[in-house]
C-alpha cells in the first residue's frame, strides 16, 4: 500500500505533545526503555541504539524548552492537568478536548492549525454536535447534521467520565474562541522554541519518515489499517496520510483516523519518529498463526473457488451459496474466515453485505509467507 509520508512537523500537534509531556513528567527515555523490555530481542543493536538516542534528544530539548512552564499557573493547570479516569494508560486533559478533537491536518503552522481548530468546532455548532466519547485523544465527536440532539452540557453529562472533566470541558467548548486562544498564548512561546530547535530534529523526523514510507510499501490495505489499529468497518478507513511525530512518539497503534484533513476520505494517521517498523513484528506468535491460517485458505479448494468468483464479481453469501451449491451457513463461515485472514473486502448496500476479493492483499500475504520462511 502506498501512503503519503508527511516528514514535515505539526507545529501545533508536537507543542502539545511537548508540553503536555513535560506537565505530566512522562519520560520519553522511560518509555523508550519499555519499549526495548518488550521488543528488544527483534531488535538488532543499531535500532536500539536509534531507539535510545532518539528518546534521549526528545526528553533533554523537552526539558530545556519547558524549564520556564509555570506548573502552578491556575491557566497551565486548567488546560493540562490529566483527568483521573482510573486508567492510567488514558490520557487526557482539557488541552487534548479543544485540540485533538477538532484540530484539522491540512496545514502544519501553529497559527494556521488554531484557525483551522476554530473552523471546525464552528462546522460543527452549526450543523448540531453529537458526543459519542471521552478518548485518550480528547472527545470523539461528529456532525449530527441538523438531526435534534440534547444540549452540549447533557451530553457531557450523560458521559460515564469523573465529573470535574465533564466540567471542565463543557467551560472550555462553551466558551470556545476565548479558551483556545488562552491556550494557544500559552504555547505559542514553546512552539516558537521547538521552531527554532527543528534544525537539529529535522532530520530525524526526515529519516523516520523515509524508514516507515519503506515499510509501508510492503504492506496491503488491511495490514496497514491493522497495524494502526483503525477499525476496517470505520467511515475512514482510506487512511493515505502517515505523519512522523516525535513527541507523541509513543503513541503507534492508536487509529488517528479521526484526524482527517479537508477531504473526507483521507485520513491521517500518527507514527512514533522513534518507533519503527521493526516493533510491530513483537506480536509474532500472532503473525505465525495468522500466517498459518492464510496457507489453510490457499489450500481448501472451496475457499480458492470463492476467492476465484469473488475477483470476478462481489457477492453476498446466500447468492454465493446457490452459485456453488453449498450450504448457505458453510459458505458463511468460509466468508468470515477468508475476510479474517485480510483476503475480503466487505461493505454494505441495500441491507446486504458484499464480499469481494482483495487481490492485494493476496500478493502480500504471499510475500510475507515467503519473507517468514527466508528470514527476510
Amino acid at each position: 500500500m502506498k501512503v503519503n509520508m508527511i516528514s514535515e512537523p505539526f507545529l501545533l500537534y508536537e507543542t502539545l505533545g511537548m508540553v503536555g509531556r513535560y506537565y505530566t513528567k512522562r519520560s520519553y527515555i522511560a518509555t523508550a526503555e519499555a519499549l526495548t523490555a518488550k521488543y528488544g530481542a527483534l531488535l538488532s543493536e543499531s535500532q536500539l541504539s536509534e531507539l535510545n538516542s532518539n528518546a534521549m534528544i526528545a526528553e533533554q530539548f523537552t526539558n530545556v524548552a519547558c524549564a520556564d512552564l509555570d506548573l502552578e499557573s491556575p491557566d497551565v493547570k486548567f488546560f493540562f492537568k490529566p483527568f483521573d479516569t482510573g486508567n492510567p494508560n488514558e490520557i487526557n486533559c482539557v488541552a487534548r478536548v479543544m485540540l485533538l478533537s477538532f484540530i484539522e491536518l491540512t496545514s502544519t503552522g501553529f497559527d494556521e492549525q488554531i484557525e483551522e481548530t476554530k473552523q471546525r468546532w464552528r462546522l460543527l455548532k452549526e450543523e448540531g454536535i453529537e458526543v459519542l466519547e471521552f478518548t485518550n485523544a480528547g472527545i470523539s465527536m461528529s456532525s449530527a447534521h441538523g438531526r435534534p440532539m440534547p444540549t452540549l452540557f447533557e451530553q457531557l453529562y450523560a458521559l460515564q467520565y469523573p465529573h470535574e472533566a465533564k466540567m471542565d470541558s463543557f467551560r472550555a467548548l462553551d466558551n470556545f474562541d476565548f479558551y483556545i486562544d488562552k491556550l494557544a498564548d500559552i504555547l505559542r512561546p514553546y512552539a516558537e522554541r521547538l521552531k527554532a530547535g527543528l534544525a537539529r530534529l529535522i532530520p530525524i523526523y526526515a529519516y523516520c519518515a523515509e524508514r516507515w514510507e519503506h515499510s509501508f510499501d510492503s504492506l496491503s490495505r488491511s495490514q496497514f489499517l491493522e497495524l494502526l489499529r483503525i477499525n476496517p468497518e470505520s467511515e475512514k478507513t482510506l487512511a493515505t496520510n502517515a505523519a512522523v511525530s516525535l513527541f507523541f512518539f509513543n503513541e503507534i497503534g492508536y487509529g488517528y483516523d479521526f484526524l482527517h484533513g479537508a477531504d473526507d476520505e483521507v485520513s491521517t494517521v500518527f507514527i512514533g519518529a522513534a518507533v519503527y517498523h521493526e516493533y510491530t513484528k513483537g506480536y509474532s506468535e500472532q503473525r505465525v498463526e495468522k500466517l498459518a491460517e492464510v496457507m489453510k485458505s490457499f489450500s481448501d479448494p472451496v475457499k480458492l473457488d470463492i476467492l476465484s468468483k469473488l475477483y470476478k464479481s462481489p457477492d453476498y453469501c446466500l447468492n454465493l451459496a446457490q452459485l456453488l451449491k453449498l450450504n448457505a451457513g458453510n459458505v458463511s463461515r468460509h466468508l468470515t474466515s477468508l475476510y479474517d485472514c485480510g483476503l475480503l473486502l466487505k461493505e454494505r448496500d441495500m441491507g446486504r453485505t458484499y464480499y469481494s476479493t482483495d487481490l492485494d492483499a493476496i500478493r502480500h500475504a504471499l510475500r510475507d509467507i515467503e519473507s517468514y520462511i527466508t528470514g527476510k
